[in-house]
């Protein structure tokens, strides 16, 4: 299957922490080192030498895709969370959808937080041995609904349009230089990945 036409979660065999916006990577990357206040963002990094930094980011988008993913390679004391609340201030500008998507094969549980202009659309979050946490603002669904959470979340990527794939970078340590390359997708399945950084004085 070509990458324009793949759609869903590729795996849940990694522990993933994704947030994903509905709309080009030039715009997502702007919004993104504005709202994180990044002091190095370097366009179309693909391969090429970057420093990490304890809150490093990649951008990055695929051929045939409306949606721009970000992944931070790495968290430190220190670093601003990332997260659900990247999610609702980039789908607020421009007023688009983002969501904040997480899965971990270690500790099994999957979830995602979705925001639409800024508000509250849709959450799920399930772990073994746990309740299922499931609200929804634009759809009449309820968590005694739910009989899959993994295949309902799966089914939800889908309906939006989504494509989590299974990618991933290695040797990524803070002070380290190194050409970032994604284990997975390949340049001729993206538009582009950019890197973003904050510097903090100290932290290396």
């Amino acid at each position: 299957m070509s990458i324009e036409e793949r759609r869903g979660i590729e795996t849940i065999d990694r522990n993933q922490n994704l947030l994903l916006v509905r709309a080009p990577i030039e715009s997502v990357a702007q919004k993104f080192s504005r709202a994180r206040r990044a002091d190095v963002w370097e366009r179309d990094i693909y391969d090429r030498e970057i420093e990490i930094t304890a809150e490093s980011y990649i951008v990055f988008q695929f051929r045939g895709h409306p949606w721009t993913i970000v992944e931070q390679l790495n968290h430190q004391p220190g670093s601003l969370v990332f997260g659900v609340g990247d999610a609702i201030t980039l789908s607020s500008f421009p007023s688009t959808r983002a969501l904040y998507y997480t899965g971990s094969d270690t500790c099994g549980y999957i979830g995602y937080n979705c925001y639409d202009g800024g508000a509250f659309a849709e959450m799920l979050f399930f772990e073994a041995e746990m309740d299922l946490l499931f609200l929804s603002d634009f759809r009449e669904v309820k968590a005694e609904d739910i009989d899959d959470a993994f295949n309902f979340t799966f089914a939800f990527m889908q309906e939006q349009d989504i494509y989590i794939p299974y990618a991933y970078y290695e040797n990524v340590k803070v002070g380290n230089r190194l050409n970032l390359r994604p284990k997975g997708p390949t340049l001729d399945d993206l538009v582009r990945s950019d890197f973003e950084r904050v510097d903090y004085v100290g932290i290396r």
